[in-house]
């Protein structure tokens, strides 16, 4: 049986954080990088949400660092890597609602967030894999605004979707010392494992096995995901959520590259809806 008191202990503390590393990334990277690669309308995606430190250097409306999908009134999925390193320093989430013909930005406080390792942890289960990029951030105040609706989960396990195309989608980030409102989107992919792990051993030039936890998208030409992307959406062709985005695989670190570098044969890597049913259930149920 779920301890759900202990859930509750586990995610209450003040949303008070944000990642630095990224931050500093942030400032040299613009999202969604690809000749494919083209702007959202605003009613398309009705549950992106924009992560945002509220205030950084001047820049007016906060600054953008991760994105999350709404998945119920009260709660955005994410990537739980955009919550590692805890200061004070207030978060928000923005979505963008409409009124009438315009769209507007509507700012929402964090309440508190919970990882699928915490949750795991305080409810005795099997942690599988040491990497599960998954966070669930649940709102101070429930959204209730005209335009705005929560993202509709996939119920199709990870075999059903490889070989198929879907979307990914970020917000483009804070530019000239303000928030913009546009979206960007691309089409991918969703690849065997098998043919992921070989992509990834021509750029890094070694073997790294992709396990059932997530899912891995290409496109030719390439469209890559970026950081201010990471916990955004990954969604099928009706629009059901089926990843988060976590990063570019190989990243960085894995070849002798930089990241300005883009090889064609780089993929993006998302945490797996399907496998992470369970915690999304229980959590946003509570």
């Amino acid at each position: 049986m779920i301890d759900h008191s202990l859930i509750f202990t586990m995610i209450q503390f003040p949303a008070y954080i944000f990642l630095i590393a990224q931050v500093f990334i942030l400032i040299k990277t613009d999202p969604l990088k690809g000749k494919h690669v083209f702007p959202v309308d605003y009613q398309q995606f009705p549950f992106i949400v924009s992560i945002r430190q509220k205030y950084f250097k001047g820049i007016s409306n906060g600054y953008h660092f991760c994105t999350g999908s709404l998945i119920t009134q009260s709660h955005v999925i994410t990537a739980a890597h955009c919550f590692q390193t805890r200061i004070k320093n207030e978060l928000e989430a923005i979505v963008t609602g409409q009124n009438g013909t315009r769209p507007y930005l509507i700012h929402y406080e964090i309440d508190s967030w919970l990882t699928y390792d915490s949750w795991a942890r305080a409810n005795g289960k099997t942690i599988e894999f040491p990497m599960n990029d998954v966070a669930i951030v649940k709102l101070s105040l429930p959204i209730n605004h005209d335009g705005i609706t929560p993202a509709l989960l996939t119920n199709l396990n990870n075999e059903q979707l490889y070989g198929t195309k879907a979307i990914i989608v970020g917000w483009e980030g804070v530019h000239d010392n303000s928030l913009t409102m546009h979206l960007l989107q691309g089409k991918v992919t969703i690849l065997r494992p098998f043919k992921s792990e070989h992509l990834i051993k021509l750029v890094a030039n070694r073997k790294i096995k992709v396990n059932e936890n997530y899912l891995v998208t290409y496109a030719e030409p390439y469209i890559l995901s970026s950081c201010g992307d990471s916990g955004g959406p990954l969604l099928d062709k009706n629009n059901f959520l089926v990843g988060i985005t976590r990063s570019t695989c190989p990243d960085s670190s894995w070849g002798n590259f930089s990241e300005e570098f883009i090889n064609y044969y780089k993929i993006n890597l998302h945490s797996s809806v399907h496998y992470y049913k369970e915690f999304i259930e229980n959590v946003t149920t509570l």
